[in-house]
């Protein structure tokens, strides 16, 4: 894939910007970085704060609909997001890890995070990718723990970073198309919190602990409950006990 990149020095969401060009006929392979984002998304409707010089750019992909990659995108793109700092850590990596199903943590703490959106028409279908990632420094949210990449390495540009994450995207894009998704769920697997990790999954109805066994072949995260049923999740906001 051919990526073109543009650089701005501030939007309100690089999400919405590419979603608006995509619903004008964008082709895949538009990347957008804001230098800062005074609107930024996360999941399920939650502000992104960005207080300048972290990282906060989004991209476009096209498909069809007997082969969108979409049911396995998020790990495609965490393992990307977790390759391109991973490679800019350099010996610290290993303070690295994914949380479900496309968090990248630090020593535990969220560091950055991916915001996934389809749509358009029967004949003009897209998929924008947006992830942000606290560089510099780590915004103040209360009742949360996040983390900076500047904690253990000087921090890059945001640019280089965007670049890396497109380039590793492309490698683990290309290696699902030849592998399947089994080769996509055993290297997210790799680079998660291990097996037996005491986990809960919170829902506006429910909050379930357990421990972590796993991702099934559909990606959802395995559950062992104490009455020893595995409960496939589906949804929720996973807490690291």
């Amino acid at each position: 894939m051919k990526w073109r990149f543009e650089v701005y020095e501030a939007l309100q969401s690089t999400s919405d910007f590419c979603k608006a060009r995509a619903e004008d006929g964008e082709s895949e392979g538009l990347a957008v970085l804001a230098r800062r984002q005074t609107a930024g998304r996360g999941t399920r409707g939650r502000s992104w704060v960005d207080p300048g010089n972290n990282l906060s750019f989004s991209f476009v992909l096209r498909f069809s609909t007997d082969a969108s990659p979409l049911p396995v995108l998020p790990f495609i793109v965490a393992l990307a997001v977790h390759g391109a700092f991973a490679h800019l850590a350099g010996n610290c990596s290993s303070v690295l890890s994914l949380k479900w199903p496309n968090d990248l943590l630090l020593d535990d703490r969220k560091m950055a995070g991916i915001l996934i959106e389809a749509g358009g028409s029967a004949h003009n279908q897209w998929i924008v990718v947006g992830v942000g990632a606290n560089l510099v420094v780590a915004p103040q949210v209360p009742g949360r723990e996040l983390a900076a990449f500047s904690e253990i390495a000087t921090a890059p540009d945001p640019l280089l970073v965007a670049e890396k994450i497109t380039e590793y995207f492309s490698l683990w894009l290309d290696r699902w198309k030849t592998d399947g998704f089994a080769e996509i769920r055993s290297a997210w697997l790799s680079r998660a919190h291990p097996l037996g990790r005491r986990l809960a999954v919170q829902s506006r109805e429910t909050y379930i602990t357990g421990m972590f066994s796993g991702l099934d072949e559909q990606g959802r995260l395995l559950l062992a409950l104490e009455s020893g049923e595995i409960l496939p999740v589906i949804t929720g906001d996973v807490l690291l006990d």
